[in-house]
């Protein structure tokens, strides 16, 4: 997949939507807003990742429909290097016609297009098409400034009230040498007890490498992993509380089946004047691409989100 035909679809998925359409009469008044978004993911092999961003959204009419501009520092740190880099971003949502939203980024660390798109339905079946474009952060990918981009489609599959599926199909390029990675994911939901919120959730994931071991993240010939998951979500006080919990085998073209584990755990506080904030933590001990695949490994994460519309 050619690195420049990535880059302009991503330009051409945010440039064509960014003129935000706030003219409906029913429409309440687009007003600004702030957005801050702390995020730090570290792992077993004391590999780091921080990006604390700044949003100016210029009109906010609600979640949905917005745009604005965003600046963030980014930090990639491991065991006896860093690398650090400052982005800009023009960020928004909105809608394309009555069926479909769209919402993005689009910005730049002075060097590489990044940023992400996705335009999805509003039915019941939700289709998607997404595109994301990061650094890659592992050593060699911060310092010589190589950037994966991930492409894909998703659909939702409400098959009744308890049960329902989706399916997530993507291509991962990683800015450097020849390999593709293909992945496909898959998630079978049932709510056995809706009125607490709690869910029983079976979650498989597989990719495969076009080539190997190409440099110095995760990349094995292929990796699968199969997880059951028990989920909970409930609003209390209004507060949206969740919380998901999942064990499983996971193995590796050079591994036998081993262990799986995630633990999640989020909090999104009421509604106060327009203002809230919102946290989300993790831990998972299946690879990510800092993973070196060897030994034992785990992943820490944790985000802080605030908002406020004035």
């Amino acid at each position: 997949m050619s690195k420049c035909v990535i880059a302009a679809a991503l330009g051409w998925a945010l440039a064509v939507p960014a003129i935000p359409a706030f003219a409906a009469e029913d429409a309440p008044a687009a007003r600004p807003a702030i957005r801050t978004d702390v995020w730090i993911g570290s792992d077993a092999d004391d590999n780091e990742t921080r990006k604390v961003a700044l949003g100016w959204d210029i009109q906010h009419r609600d979640i949905e429909h917005w745009w604005g501009v965003k600046v963030e520092r980014a930090r990639f740190a491991g065991r006896g290097w860093s690398e650090s880099e400052n982005r800009a971003y023009l960020s928004g949502a909105g809608s394309l016609g009555k069926a479909w939203r769209w919402d993005g980024d689009i910005g730049s660390n002075g060097d590489d297009l990044l940023g992400r798109a996705s335009i999805h339905s509003t039915d019941p079946w939700r289709k998607e098409l997404f595109i994301e474009r990061e650094v890659l952060e592992t050593r060699r990918g911060a310092r010589e400034g190589w950037v994966q981009t991930f492409a894909g489609a998703a659909i939702d599959m409400p098959f009744s009230d308890r049960w329902s599926a989706s399916v997530v199909a993507g291509v991962q390029d990683f800015g450097t040498g020849d390999n593709l990675r293909t992945h496909l994911r898959g998630n079978l939901v049932y709510a056995f007890a809706p009125e607490q919120g709690l869910s029983a959730q079976l979650r498989a994931r597989y990719y495969r490498n076009s080539e190997a071991f190409e440099a110095d993240y995760y990349s094995p010939p292929w990796y699968g992993e199969a997880l059951g998951v028990l989920a909970w979500r409930r609003h209390i006080g209004g507060y949206q509380w969740s919380a998901r919990a999942g064990w499983g085998r996971q193995r590796s073209s050079e591994e036998g089946w081993k262990r799986a584990r995630l633990a999640e755990f989020g909090v999104e506080t009421p509604r106060w004047k327009d203002a809230w904030l919102r946290l989300d933590a993790g831990y998972t001990d299946t690879p990510v691409l800092t993973d070196t695949g060897t030994g034992s490994y785990a992943f820490r994460y944790v985000r802080l989100q605030a908002f406020v519309v004035f």
